[in-house]
This record gives C-alpha cells, structure tokens and sequence, in this order.
C-alpha cells in the first residue's frame, strides 16, 4: 500500500512557516529592522505605502552582505547569529532563528541590494515565491535596502483578511514607535509614501520619549533607576497625570528586545497603587539588562515572550525601582500609613454618663452612637427625630415613621419639583428617594451612561452641540493615534469635534463638544485616541457607540468629585430620563434601590 504521508517542498514548508513569523506588513517591518539593528547600522529608513501591501522599503548602513552571504540570506535557518546549542543559551542580538527572509520571500516579491565596506560594488538578489533567485552586481552604499512589494499576492486568503490601509498603517506605526524607544543611540527615519512620519536623531532615552510619545519630558517623566542581583533597570514613568484609559503608553525592553509581560506590568501599576483611578494605566518606558543566560527568549516565533530564571526578583526590582522614582517626586509618601488604624479605624470608648456607649472614628474624630448587637447601619446618625434610636419590637415603618423618613429626604431646595433633595454618602455616592424606596446613585457611572446617550443621539455634525475655541488648540499625536484619529473622522465631528489633521500626526482643534471642561482639550482627544486603540479595530456601525463610550468614560465626573446641590439635582433628572438608566455604557450598574421593605427587616 502506497504511503499517505509525504514531505512538503521547500517552497509550501515556508508559506506554512511564514504565517507563524508573517502575520501582516508590521511583521515585516519589525523582522527588517531588527536585522538592521543586529547588522550594526546607525541610520535605519523605513518608507511603506499603502500601508505596507504595495511596497516596504527598509535602508541601513549597516556592515552588508558580500555575494555569498547575500544568496545565503533567504534560505531558510541560514543565519549568522548562532553557529551552536551553546550560543542559544546566549543570545545577544534581536534575530537568531533565521526564519524571517525566508518567510517574506515566500510571500512576496522581495530585493535586497547589499555592500560591505572595502568592496568595489554591491550586489543585488530578487527572489519570487517558487523562482530560482537571480543575482547581479549593482553600485550602491554601504549597507542593505530591501524592497518587499505585493505582500500576500501569491496567498490571496492571506490578502483577504488584513485589516483596511489605515489600521495596518496604525500597527506599523506602534511598531516604529517601540523601535525607535529600543535604541535611542540611532537615527529612525519613518515614511508614509513621500510624508515624512518622524525623524528622530540620536539622543538620551528622554528626549527620544518626548517625541516619539509626544509627552512633556521636562515635568511628566521620572527617572527610573535600580540594580539588584545583577539585573538592573533603567528608563522613566511618567506622572499619574498622564496615565492613559489603555496600556498604549507602556513600553518594556529586555537587553534592548521589545517585551510583553503582564507580570512586570503589574509591578508597575502596583506601584502607583491608590494613585490612578480604576481603568488608568501608568504610562512608561523601561530597560532590562541582565546577563542574556538568564533568560530565555526562545518561547514565541514573534519572540515577544520572554522567561527569566528569577520572576519573583525582577519583579520586585521593577516595582520597587518605579516607587522610589515615585517618592522622590512625592508623589507617594515615603512612609507606609499606620497599619493599625487603616485596620481598626473604629475605637469603642466608656460609655457616657447617660450610659449610651459612643464609638470614635480614629480617621475623622467623629462620636458616633454604637449600633446595638445585631443593628446594620445605613447612612451616619444625625440630629433630632433623625438620631440613632434603639431597635424597638413594634414594627419601624408606621405610616407616621414613613413620613418621617420621606421628610428626612425629601426635596426642600428650590428647583425641580420632581426631584428630591438629594444628599452625598461617602463622596461618589449619591442618595435620594423613590415610591419604592431610597435610591443610592453612583455619580461617576450615573455621568458616563447620560454623556454616552447625549452622544449618541448627535447623528449627524450640523446636530452637534460643540463649542468653538476661541483659539485653536494644536498637539502632535503619534504616529498610531494619528491614523487611529484619521479613520474615526467623520465620528468625532457628529460628536462635536472640528478637527484639522495633518499627514505628519499635527493636529488644530477649533471645536469641542460642549461637556468637554476648558483647558483639557488635548487631554480629552488624547485619551479618547487611547481607548479606542486599547479597544482594537471596530465594524462601522459600531464605532459611533465606541467613540460616544470612550468619551463619556473620559469626561464623565469622578467620585472624587463634589458636586453642588443643582449640579447634583440635574445628573439625578438626566439620569432617570435616559433610555437604559440602570447601566453605565460599559454595563456597571448607576444606581441600587433600597426597598422600604428591606428597611423594614432590617430594623426587626
């Protein structure tokens, strides 16, 4: 009987391999200029157009290839990385495995011209998918320029489902961002067809964030240094006042290697504990370096992953080195609070002469009334008919106790009749009054779900309630947040938005939806451009309700907040007027009722 199983050609073996390391144009961006980086150059030039499915065009002046090494290149796990088992225990440059020309060539058109120094001429490969490559001398620089055109031409499913030029060109750009923050010590020159995206020169890693992340390096970025059992860790954090609503702003490097670790992540946003609030991420830029046997990053073919011999102790560095760059801003305190007291903020103290037992808040310096055994407390005690009393046997909700209570909450402001007078429990909490019973309203979600349905019922830019600047605002976004702002255009002008944007990432905003405060501007477009990145590429009939969510996160009131007695009476009124009331846009409940029924057994 014959045999089923058959060995694949070289030519089928790498389109299967090219999918692992070949997932979209940014994957070879990221594969070319790593070897760029590895190849010594100093100045890298990127140009893509069409986003990287027409043509990418990487230049380096790097060491070169002579003719044989040149043929070499784009045969599969030919490298001149490593030679031995023993070098794959030590690697020290960003490529090892020899898989990334070989893969693009499979998928693509590719030429690479090459010249080494001291050589009279250059020489120039073209490789086709299932062609004999041809090679031919060529006069050129020193260095290497690879053309790759018509990726995915020979691979039509493959085509099919890359994301629109826009989105790709945004992955493109995330990935120039996070190599240009590897290497600060060299030039990156990155090109949209003939627009120049950026052009940053040689330089320290602060000055290199500030342009590339368009932050304020004079006072948003702290230094970050510390070294321990051989490990140290360099680079800045910035201020809890540029954390972002997405993890776009965090970079992390292994001997210069762009990493991903939700562990050393998780150092970080530790160590900025009780200063950002819930969904803010710290922004930061930060470099290992460590001895290269002690770790592994032969995990995953785009080698993102890494495995160290010791978690626990970089883990510890990372995040003790981010709070001392934290105290020294005092930004945190340098001392721990008392632990007793965060523990036991709640003190009995002798009874009083009229034999009532009184317990003080250590925190506040309040007498309070003890609660007697068994009693729950709903809000804190006030005066009057209103004071602590004793649990009784009889039944609490008389007719006569119920309008005591609905006198106690019930509206004595002036204003809207139809809202109650409305009283604030611990800060963010809200508390009023219904038929059913009373009402606890989380002011902070309460916000969020009132802005998402008043901007959503903005259809169209003439309905747009935005507010001119009296002059206009101008900021430098990224390049990913540029294309990100580019393809949800028309969206932020229905919300209310007038928006000027330039091909190099500058952008003038003359307008902006009304509820957005005077002066946060930038911090708003910012922010928003952050969220709808975290939240990833969105059909189009859902991008309206993903930009009205992201905006009404971003300007909705924190519970840290005060609000006044009117401000307080219309979030009330708004609220109860929208469509889906009891939600915030991302599912967290506004509001809870406690029932009088439920009252009523507590009290028994």
């Amino acid at each position: 009987m014959a045999s089923t199983i058959r060995i694949l050609s070289d030519h089928l073996a790498n389109q299967i391999a090219a999918g692992e390391v070949v997932q979209r144009p940014e994957s070879v961006v990221k594969e070319l200029v790593e070897n760029s980086i590895d190849a010594g150059a100093r100045n890298i030039t990127v140009v893509v157009k069409n986003a990287g499915k027409q043509l990418l065009h990487i230049v380096d002046d790097g060491g070169g290839m002579s003719k044989e090494d040149l043929l070499l290149a784009p045969v599969r796990h030919a490298t001149s990385k490593i030679a031995s088992e023993q070098d794959l225990h030590s690697i020290r440059t960003l490529g090892f495995r020899g898989e990334a020309l070989s893969s693009i060539t499979a998928v693509a058109d590719v030429e690479i011209r090459s010249r080494q120094a001291g050589d009279d001429t250059g020489w120039s490969l073209t490789v086709r998918p299932g062609v004999e490559a041809e090679i031919r001398p060529v006069a050129g620089d020193v260095g290497t320029q690879i053309f790759v055109r018509n990726l995915f031409y020979n691979v039509p499913a493959r085509r099919k489902f890359l994301k629109s030029d826009l989105t790709e060109f945004r992955h493109i750009s995330e990935t120039m961002q996070r190599l240009a923050l590897s290497r600060p010590d060299l030039r990156f020159t990155f090109h949209d067809g003939d627009v120049l995206v950026f052009d940053v020169k040689p330089g320290d890693l602060r000055e290199r964030i500030a342009m590339i992340m368009s932050l304020d390096a004079t006072h948003g970025l702290l230094a970050v240094e510390g070294e321990e059992g051989g490990i140290s860790v360099r680079g800045y954090v910035g201020m809890p006042s540029l954390s972002r609503q997405s993890r776009s702003g965090q970079f992390m490097f292994m001997n210069g290697r762009g990493i991903v670790s939700r562990a050393l992540a998780h150092a970080v946003a530790s160590a900025y504990e009780h200063l950002l609030d819930p969904g803010q991420h710290p922004v930061f830029v930060l470099h290992l370096t460590l001895d290269p046997q002690r770790v592994d990053v032969n995990v995953h073919p785009q080698k993102h992953e890494v495995k160290f011999d010791d978690e626990r102790l970089v883990y510890l560095l990372v995040q003790q080195s981010v709070a001392t760059a934290l105290q020294k801003a005092n930004v945190v305190p340098s001392f721990i609070g008392d632990a007793g007291l965060a523990n036991a903020p709640l003190q009995s103290l002798p009874r009083s002469p009229q034999g009532a037992p009184f317990i003080l808040n250590r925190l506040t310096g309040e007498l309070q009334p003890a609660p007697s055994q068994g009693t729950s407390w709903s809000f804190g005690g006030g005066t009057g008919s209103g004071s602590y009393q004793a649990h009784q046997t009889e039944r609490p909700f008389t007719e006569a106790a119920r309008r005591g209570y609905q006198e106690l909450f019930a509206g004595t402001t002036a204003g809207d009749s139809s809202v109650s007078t409305i009283l604030s429990a611990s800060g963010g909490y809200l508390v009023t009054t219904s038929a059913e019973g009373i009402v606890v309203i989380d002011q902070q979600t309460a916000h969020e779900r009132v802005l998402y349905e008043r901007a959503l019922r903005q259809t169209a830019p003439a309905e747009a309630a935005g507010q001119a600047l009296l002059f206009s605002v101008r900021l430098r976004l990224s390049p990913s947040h540029g294309a990100l702002l580019r393809e949800y255009h028309d969206e932020f002008m229905a919300l209310g938005f007038r928006l000027d944007v330039e091909a190099d990432g500058s952008v003038d905003i003359h307008a902006v939806p009304s509820d957005v405060r005077p002066g946060n501007e930038e911090d708003t477009l910012t922010h928003i451009l952050a969220t709808l990145e975290d939240a990833g590429r969105l059909p189009p009939e859902r991008r309206k309700e993903g930009l009205a969510g992201a905006f009404a996160r971003r300007q909705a009131v924190r519970r840290s907040d005060r609000l006044q007695g009117a401000e307080q009476q219309a979030l009330v009124r708004d609220l109860f007027s929208c469509t889906v009331p009891h939600t915030s846009p991302r599912g967290e409940p506004t509001y809870v009722v406690i029932t009088f029924d439920e009252l009523v057994q507590r009290f028994r």
